[in-house]
């Protein structure tokens, strides 16, 4: 209680700062074994975002979601002006903005092979020495070609609020975190960077989670809004709770429970414009219960990435509506199996109400109308499709 207290009344204090200090006041949290930190009124702006590691018993709560807000800076970002060849150590760019010497640029081109997939990696990483206006020099001579109109993205933009490691019973509330995308900015999708939450413990392609999982992750009663990345994204998390936020516009998924990410569950959420709702990746024993999602691209994409055996399996989608998606609304992939789909509500997909792929996956009294294409569409596989 005098962890609790003493960061509330520090929060209090400095209402009228202008950048008040989040980051220090989380440290303090950590270092006196868990609190409440209290966020106060106002647009706080966080280059760096926040971080959360090997956190316990520890809430971020703000005193009122539409007053209380965290955002990441304009991006850093620029588009390739012409066709550029392997060996130069120069690009010529425009629509840039934010860069300085020493960044990394993520360049958005085909580079070197990937040992996991065999396909060429789809971005080059270099290291930025000056900047001019319309020129971005670089450190080291480019490895491979960028084609004209390719994106370049700064390597190291962060996540609004970023959790790692053996973090437990952790709970962010009562917040708007903003991505600070605006109308005029491109369509780049973040991934894994420019996420409002991002929360991962270490894992590999092939042997799975190497490290302690975060437990108890607990995101509620949020705005989350203009995010280039996903809205909440969990890798390798156990038994997270995403509930009762609204999400909008955002460029990449609204929800995404990704690899290794295990018993964790989205409830009572309002999803609007945002590329896919709900993604479900090399996860398991995951529930997606009572949301709503509108004018998405795809409400549930299920699919497989790992190769290891019993992923992609336990999966319960239930009571959800599903309302103009641009494509397929549960969009179910190869390599998944025993899901579960129960009373949900489809109305006018552009595409299919279901798209099922993998086995056994088991449909239950959906109710699909208007689809462009067919209610129900199977893909592979044997599965149990009931009224």
């Amino acid at each position: 209680m005098r962890v609790v207290l003493s960061l509330t009344f520090l929060c209090c204090q400095l209402v009228l700062a202008e950048t008040p200090p989040i980051q220090q006041w989380i440290d303090e949290a950590i270092k006196a074994g868990g609190g409440v930190v209290t966020i106060p009124e106002g647009v706080h702006v966080l280059p760096k975002g926040l971080l959360f590691k090997n956190a316990k018993k520890l809430a971020l709560r703000g005193v009122s979601k539409e007053r209380c807000v965290l955002k990441l800076p304009p991006l850093t970002y620029a588009l390739c002006a012409q066709d550029t060849a392997a060996g130069t150590n120069e690009l010529r760019v425009h629509s840039e903005r934010g860069w300085s010497p020493g960044m990394r640029a993520r360049i958005e081109c085909d580079g070197a092979m990937d040992t996991f997939t065999k396909k060429p990696c789809p971005f080059v990483l270099v290291i930025i020495e000056d900047v001019k206006p319309g020129l971005l020099r670089l450190k080291d001579a480019l490895p491979f070609p960028v084609p004209a109109k390719t994106m370049i993205r700064h390597e190291d933009a962060p996540n609004l609020i970023e959790i790692r490691e053996a973090c437990e019973t952790l709970e962010i509330a009562n917040l708007t975190l903003d991505g600070g995308r605006v109308d005029a900015d491109p369509q780049v999708q973040g991934h894994a960077q420019l996420c409002a939450v991002f929360a991962t413990g270490a894992y590999d392609y092939v042997k799975g989670p190497v490290g302690p999982k975060p437990k108890g992750i607990v995101v509620r009663d949020c705005i989350i809004q203009n995010c280039f990345g996903r809205g909440v994204a969990l890798y390798s998390v156990e038994k997270a709770e995403i509930e009762r936020c609204s999400f909008r516009d955002g460029c990449d998924e609204a929800i995404d429970f990704d690899h290794f990410t295990t018993g964790s569950s989205a409830i009572g959420n309002q999803i609007t414009r945002c590329r896919i709702a709900f993604e479900l990746n090399d996860a398991n024993d995951c529930v997606i219960i009572g949301n709503e999602a509108r004018d998405c691209s795809i409400g549930v994409n299920l699919w497989r990435w790992c190769l290891q055996p019993g992923l992609n399996e336990g999966h319960r989608v239930q009571n959800n509506s599903f309302i103009s998606m641009a494509g397929n609304a549960v969009q179910i992939g190869t390599g998944t199996r025993a899901n579960f789909f129960e009373d949900n509500d489809i109305e006018h997909p552009s595409r299919h109400g279901f798209s099922i792929a993998g086995e056994a996956q088991v449909l239950k009294n959906n109710r699909i109308t208007g689809s462009v294409s067919q209610a129900i569409v199977i893909q592979e596989g044997d599965h149990k499709i009931m009224p």
